[in-house]
This record gives C-alpha cells, sequence and structure tokens, in this order.
C-alpha cells in the first residue's frame, strides 16, 4: 500500500509525532512544504499544529495545491498546547471541500507551548499511542 508521512511543525512537537507514525508504518516523515504526495497515494497521515488558535497559512496553502485524484485517504494528527482539535477540524474542512476523504479517526496531542505549559509533551506515551493509532488505521485501510 502507498503510504505517506507528512507533516508541519514549527515547534517540532508535530514532527515528533510524524515520526513515530513514520516508524510504525515504515516510510519516512517528511516536512510540508516542499514533500509532495507521489501519484495514487492510498493514505496519506497529515499532521499540524495550532499556532495561535490557527493553523499555519504553509500548511493550510498546502492543502489547498493537493490533487483529490492523487490521495485516496487522509488521517490526520496534530499537537496543541490547548486541549482543543482546532487544527483538525480546519484541515478536515479544507480536504472535505477539495473531494479528499478524510477517516473518521483522527490522533491529537498535547504539544510542548511556549516554556510552561505541557512542556513535556508529546512524551513517550503520546508517541507510542500515536504509533498505534497508525498501525489501527493502516490495518483499517482495504488494499
Amino acid at each position: 500500500m502507498n503510504i505517506k508521512v507528512l507533516y508541519f511543525s514549527k515547534s517540532g512537537n508535530t514532527k515528533k509525532v510524524a515520526e513515530s507514525i513514520a516508524k510504525a508504518t515504515n516510510q519516512v516523515a517528511e516536512s510540508v512544504p516542499p514533500a509532495y504526495p507521489s501519484d495514487n497515494v492510498k493514505l496519506l497521515f497529515l499532521g499540524a499544529g495550532v499556532y495561535l488558535g490557527k493553523i499555519d497559512d504553509k500548511m493550510k496553502n498546502y492543502i489547498r495545491s493537493l490533487d483529490a485524484k492523487k490521495v485516496k485517504n487522509v488521517a490526520l494528527f496534530s499537537t496543541s498546547g490547548s486541549d482543543k482539535n482546532i487544527e483538525i477540524n480546519i484541515m478536515k474542512e479544507l480536504l472535505v471541500a477539495k473531494g479528499i476523504n478524510v477517516l473518521d479517526k483522527s490522533f491529537s496531542c498535547g504539544g510542548k507551548f511556549f516554556i510552561f505549559f505541557k512542556r513535556n509533551h508529546p512524551n513517550a506515551e503520546d508517541l507510542k499511542n500515536a504509533q498505534d493509532f497508525a498501525i489501527k488505521i493502516v490495518e483499517g485501510i482495504k488494499e
């Protein structure tokens, strides 16, 4: 199965989660931009973090550039200094508007926010949960 793991991360939190997902799926995590999925991606793990209550414009523009003919399914993941899933909802809306199937299950965990808040996240348990999430998603996608 053709799987890609792509992410956008300013602080490195989302990158850590992407790398855990990539490890669980025997892939390489790549940053967007410039990474772009090749033709016929069966499953794209796509992740971003929340920055001041929104996702970065680079991720928004990246999603807008995706071709629904090249990406069959997207599993979303995120990190956040807050407990909200703002980024998941924003990414899902943008992907659905492009006609790209977004899987119902997503993964979100805390991320270090400035110096004091959630400074130990994502932690080892978060990263293990991200791997478990990835394995379940891959098992749920039929060849």
